[in-house]
Formats: C-alpha cells, sequence, structure tokens
C-alpha cells in the first residue's frame, strides 16, 4: 500500500503485516487538513516509515491510504 501525508504530499511505500482482531476500531478517525475533513483508518506505522511523511513527534498524521 502507499500512503500519502494529506498535507504535504510526502508518500512511503508499506507492506501490512497484521490487520489486528479489532478491524471495527479502524474507522471513524477523522483528520482535517486546510479546512478539509476526511475519515482515515488507523495505521501503526514503522519508525523509519512515519518519518519519511512526517515528524515522529507528531505522532498523528492525516494519511491518503492507496494502492
Amino acid at each position: 500500500m502507499n500512503i500519502r501525508h494529506q498535507c504535504s504530499g510526502a508518500t512511503v511505500c508499506i507492506t501490512i503485516t497484521d490487520c489486528g482482531p479489532r478491524t471495527k476500531d479502524w474507522c471513524g478517525e477523522a483528520a482535517c487538513c486546510n479546512g478539509a475533513c476526511r475519515t482515515n483508518r488507523v495505521l501503526d506505522l514503522t519508525p523509519a516509515a512515519f518519518s519519511a511523511i512526517g515528524n515522529l513527534s507528531s505522532g498523528k498524521l492525516p494519511v491518503y491510504i492507496y494502492e
């Protein structure tokens, strides 16, 4: 999967290795960027993947997920 930061446009390619037991909890995370709100899934990225699209101290980032 490809992950693109909604604000900066930075991208990283990831492999999803574990969907976890609570897949229904992924929905409902609202993120806004320049007034445009989207509903996203929550992904736990490795530090290397996260730092490719944002600062590790950010905690959460609004992203698009696509193939």
